[in-house]
């Protein structure tokens, strides 16, 4: 980081969001160059990020949209996305999110449950609009990430099971506003092994030949995203190219146009939190900085034990040991973990790493905590993109 920008990032009242526009973009043409060759259409999965200018960013890049809910629509759409740039899945919904999907002229939809493929149908009959289907499935793979973001595993509750596509024959036979048009799976979240990507590949081609053997066809697969980047300087980035592979053999083999719904990727090594030591205690002689960034503004730690980088904004000298780091809140679980870092005092800043995806969109005002200001990196300094929230709208929505 330019030294331009640390003396910036010292002025600014802390906690708060960091991103870099250009690594942003950088990521994006990064996978966009990955998968030229098979021609797959790149859709962000905005869960992992919803601010409005990271979102015009992404869709600068020629990238869509993947959302999972009314909100993530109405959002994407006021970022610029027009309606047929945007995919809605989800594991299920009510009809009023369909409609209002329908209404605002989304176009492709998934259903995971034969319950859902049926709302689908009823929805778009309703208001005689055609739309485009795909059934997830489930493809039973247990890639090595952490088990709660497996959502490829046997046990998931994501997708249905593949000895279910004779049930999803027998009912998008008789669809009539609902067009089948192909399949969706994703196998999970911050996978840094291409194996499970490839043996998630071969069962959609399975799938496929048991639907087109069945007079159904396919013309599109949704193979989602999951692709992992390092969060410990040690772990090693994910290698493309048998991912890459694969998904040029399906196309090819089945004639099939590609969609890929990646989140974490693209904007989780853009941002940061900065932060500062505010307490300095010892528990059983190991010191213990209390940060004045927790759970609230990160809580991947706290849901999954997630490791994220963390080093002192300014660089120090003096010899590492091993120091515990905690957030300020009242839960045994706010807490990033052991660092190894030089010694810190009451005031000093640190960078926390990583923290582009799944951070903003999981914030919460437990505690009474005000939503921190956010800001990007671009070419002549730093830009506000986000206000520190403030005391009244915590109570903006009560009747008293």
């Amino acid at each position: 980081m330019e030294q331009r920008i640390i003396d910036k990032l010292k002025e600014i009242k802390t906690p708060y969001y960091l991103y870099d526009r250009t690594i942003i973009e950088n990521n994006a043409e990064t996978l966009l160059g990955h998968f030229e060759r098979c021609g797959a259409k790149i859709f962000f999965a905005a869960k992992a990020n919803t601010a409005l200018y990271i979102l015009d960013i992404i869709k600068s890049q020629k990238l869509g949209a993947e959302v999972v809910s009314p909100g993530e629509i109405f959002v994407c759409l006021k970022a610029g996305f027009t309606p047929k740039q945007i995919l809605y899945n989800n594991i299920a919904r009510k009809a009023s999110d369909v409609m209002y999907a329908i209404r605002k002229g989304v176009l492709f939809y998934n259903f995971e449950a034969i319950d859902q493929a049926l709302v689908l149908e009823q929805c778009a009959k309703r208001l005689r609009k055609k739309i485009k289907v795909f059934a997830r499935i489930n493809p039973g793979i247990f890639p090595n990430t952490h088990p709660h973001l497996s959502t490829g595993a046997p046990s998931s509750k994501f997708g249905m099971e593949i000895n279910q596509l004779s049930e999803i024959v027998k009912v998008i036979k008789h669809f009539k506003y609902a067009e089948f048009v192909g399949l969706h799976s994703h196998i999970g979240s911050q996978i840094l092994s291409s194996t499970p990507f490839v043996k998630g590949v071969q069962k959609v081609s399975d799938s496929i030949g048991y639907l087109k053997s069945h007079q159904i066809a396919v013309e599109y697969v949704n193979l989602g995203g999951g692709f992992g980047v390092p969060y410990h300087p040690d772990e090693k980035p994910l290698n493309f190219r048998p991912i890459i592979s694969a998904c040029e053999k399906l196309a090819k083999a089945h004639g099939v146009k590609i969609f890929l719904e990646p989140g974490r990727f693209i904007v989780s090594n853009a941002g940061y939190i900065i932060s500062e030591v505010i307490s300095i205690k010892k528990r059983k002689g190991m010191p213990l900085y209390i940060l004045d960034a927790g759970m609230t503004e990160n809580p991947r730690p706290a849901l999954y034990k997630a490791y994220h980088h963390i080093e002192p904004l300014l660089k120090k000298t003096g010899s590492k040991k091993k120091t515990r780091i905690a957030g300020p809140l009242c839960e045994n679980t706010d807490e990033f973990g052991i660092y190894h870092l030089p010694e810190l005092r009451i005031g000093d800043r640190v960078l926390i790493h990583n923290c582009g995806a799944y951070t903003r969109t999981m914030a919460s005002n437990y505690n009474g905590r005000l939503l921190p200001p956010e800001y990007v990196i671009v070419k002549k300094g730093l830009r506000m993109i986000r206000k520190k929230q403030r005391f009244s709208s915590l109570i903006d929505n009560e009747v008293y």
